[in-house]
């Protein structure tokens, strides 16, 4: 039986340039791939999911996929969208792989429906087979079959969240889910690290709080505490950590000491 089950969320901005379309950030993405290596050999359970970046979010924004299919163009939006998050997810397994992590893509379109832009239905017999077998599922932002709408976007903090309660639905123990950026954590009005942001101190922190810098149709940081809190409050809590620094992610991982902010109820 598998103990417990930590979620990684590796920011788009944080591997892709948002201002440059379709740009990698390679050297990023190849510390987040060292770090994913050390920490597989932990033992520790993982999932990881990486946003879309400067890929899918430039189709996205123009065809305004997550908002259904409006027109004639919305079609081919969605399979433009898909297929630019596909793109940047075969980069970073590639990268993943190349590091010695034994990681396999799971495309949320293929395992999420949605209904009325809020979850449908999920299937998730192949993570938990995946994670049986000591592989790392990788998900990631994806355009996803709406049943009333037509189509929607979910971000990847929201198919990790899905994911997280519907894990531990089944039984399985989530350790948390960590967020790896580019800050140490949520910034305050100074510019300094928000060491914890809970229930009663959001509303006071949240004007603090900037969106995202780039083209981004899911709502940037402040969507990313809001989401990361809404899973707090249901009991797994969340914390927001430096992506680039080197050692961070396999400390935050083991649950040691990191400087950045936590998300809890």
């Amino acid at each position: 039986m598998i103990s417990s089950i930590t979620l990684i969320k590796i920011g788009g901005s944080l591997i892709t340039d948002k201002n440059k379309p379709y740009t990698v950030r390679k050297q990023a993405l190849a510390t987040i791939a060292a770090e994913v290596k050390k920490a597989t050999e932990s033992g520790q359970r993982l999932i990881l999911g990486h946003g879309a970046g400067s890929f899918a979010h430039i189709p996205a924004k123009k065809y305004q996929t997550h908002k259904g299919l409006q027109n004639e163009e919305s079609l081919k939006g969605f399979a433009e969208v898909a297929a630019a998050a596909r793109e940047l997810n075969g980069i970073v397994m590639k990268a993943l792989i190349d590091a010695g992590v034994l990681a396999v893509s799971v495309s949320p379109l293929s395992m999420m429906t949605a209904d009325n832009f809020e979850l449908g239905s999920m299937w998730t017999n192949s993570i938990e087979k995946l994670l049986e077998l000591g592989l790392l599922p990788v998900v990631y932002g994806d355009p996803i079959v709406d049943l009333v709408k037509g189509s929607t976007i979910f971000s990847t903090e929201r198919v990790l969240g899905y994911l997280a309660l519907d894990l531990r639905a089944k039984g399985y123990e989530i350790e948390r889910v960590i967020h790896c950026g580019q800050t140490n954590g949520v910034y305050d009005l100074e510019g300094k690290t928000i060491p914890l942001i809970n229930s009663s101190n959001f509303s006071t922190y949240k004007q603090a709080i900037g969106g995202s810098s780039g083209v981004d149709v899911t709502g940037g940081m402040v969507h990313k505490v809001e989401e990361t809190l809404s899973l707090a409050q249901q009991g797994i809590p969340g914390i927001i950590i430096d992506g680039i620094e080197h050692g961070t992610l396999s400390q935050a991982i083991r649950n040691e000491p990191v400087i950045g902010t936590k998300i809890e109820n």
